[in-house]
């Protein structure tokens, strides 16, 4: 839907698929992983200067000296090369083409669903009073959730509504907030949602311009966010749920396995720290 950005660009010719492990391994498993700047310049952001990697793999490549491993520049290109073939490859191969006049299409296919952050939480369960450590955390009105989704369709398939389950809800007290970094981002269709400290359901609400409705033809993917504004602190357990209408029909699609708990702090009460060694002092 569109002309995609640079950065989608190389997840889309990715597969996410990090070149490392195809290059040293042959490993075409999709990775949770980002985007490598490989000269390391994050200005930078020139098509040939990109690379998707798996965590380890980009962490490795971003805090070592590349020549230790190996991994020049020149190398991981080549990798990403190969891993390009090999994606061309499979993607060229014949697809069984599913019958037109079938009312029950397939459903979207969500993956790289994350809820990376870039602070640790640990706290004090208030109603078991049991010390709960390193939690991913998100300021209040600042938290997120991002995901792909793809339409395996020969037909348009319609994404109608995006809501969040609040499976779990802990009351914590904060023990202390510590600052870290995952890297940069990437442009996504943005949705907003707002949760109360109690389980139950809670609708998204459209946030990108000048679509009423994400359409999705045959193959293609895009890149979603829904930014999670809480109402109180504490730890809070997600499910992500899709409606979509496709083939004349209109259903849903849950999808929780990869979204963990994560923490709300409020930081107008807890301000992050950014010394790591102090956290094994905390609590």
């Amino acid at each position: 839907m569109g002309q995609r950005t640079v950065k989608q660009e190389v997840l889309v010719r990715s597969g996410h698929r990090c070149c490392i492990c195809f290059g040293l391994n042959g490993d075409t498993e999709c990775k949770r992983g980002q985007i490598a700047h490989l000269d390391h310049n994050h200005g930078n952001n020139d098509v040939d200067n990109l690379a998707f990697l798996c965590l380890a793999h980009h962490d490795e490549y971003d805090s070592r000296p590349s020549q230790s491993r190996g991994w020049t520049p020149n190398e991981v290109k080549h990798y990403r090369s190969l891993l390009h073939e090999k994606i061309d490859e499979l993607r060229s191969r014949p697809q069984p083409r599913t019958n037109l006049y079938v009312t029950n299409g397939q459903p979207p296919i969500i993956s790289y669903i994350s809820d990376m952050s870039h602070y640790v939480l640990d706290a004090i369960d208030t109603n078991s009073g049991q010390k709960v450590d390193g939690v991913g955390a998100f300021p209040v009105d600042a938290a997120y959730i991002t995901f792909d989704m793809t339409n395996p369709n020969d037909y348009d398939l319609r994404i109608l509504r995006l809501y969040i389950d609040v499976l779990k809800f802990v009351d914590v007290e904060v023990l202390g907030v510590w600052a870290g970094d995952y890297g940069g981002a990437m442009t996504y269709r943005e949705y907003a949602c707002d949760v109360e400290p109690r389980i139950g359901r809670y609708d998204c609400v459209l946030m990108s311009k000048n679509f009423d409705y994400l359409k999705l033809s045959h193959g293609e993917m895009e890149a979603f966010r829904v930014l999670i504004k809480a109402l109180s602190q504490g730890i809070y357990r997600l499910r992500l749920g899709v409606e979509y209408s496709v083939a004349g029909e209109t259903r849903r699609i849950e999808v929780d396995s990869d979204v963990k708990e994560f923490a709300i702090y409020d930081p107008v009460f807890n301000e992050p720290s950014y010394d790591w060694s102090t956290r094994e002092n905390a609590g």
